[in-house]
């Protein structure tokens, strides 16, 4: 088999797009967050509101998720058959002025949830930049992956298994 036959380019712009629309679905509000320091992995769901590509949620400053991601930012999330890797910032308290665009997205999306833990001490947003987003894995033979690479501004899908 050559090359082609195992990956394909896509259009960036196009499957940019595609995966805009499912962070911005209410069906997909809840995802699974991955952090790791050292050789401690942990994964659990969070709460997540979208602005374009950027991924929020908010946690107590104090969680474990925290801590974790001060020491290594790098994280992943997934949810269904959408897997993606990124970059974690810890932006500050729900109730600072300096975030609350941030609340504000988090707010349009979980305003019941937002007005139960904002006041709440030691409440912060974060934020994920995606570096890679990873879609697929259907029943088609071969299986194939879409990948956005967003440093690389490209995006294509690979062959991944063939049963």
């Amino acid at each position: 088999m050559d090359k082609e036959e195992f990956r394909k380019e896509l259009d960036f712009e196009e499957k940019k797009k595609e995966v805009i629309r499912f962070l911005a679905s209410k069906e997909n509000a809840t995802m699974v967050l991955a952090t790791s320091y050292k050789e401690r992995v942990l994964a659990r769901n969070v709460l997540v509101a979208s602005n374009g590509l950027d991924l929020y949620f908010f946690t107590w400053k104090h969680s474990r998720k925290c801590m974790q991601i001060e020491k290594n930012p790098k994280v992943a999330l997934c949810k269904d058959r959408v897997q993606i890797e990124g970059v974690a910032e810890i932006l500050g308290s729900l109730l600072d002025e300096r975030v609350k665009k941030y609340t504000d997205i988090m707010r349009d999306k979980f305003p019941e949830a937002i007005k139960l833990w904002e006041r709440r001490p030691g409440m912060v947003i974060v934020r994920v930049r995606p570096t890679v987003v990873v879609t697929g894995g259907s029943v088609d033979e071969p299986i194939h992956l879409d990948f956005l690479d967003l440093n690389s501004q490209r995006a294509y899908s690979e062959r991944w298994a063939h049963y």
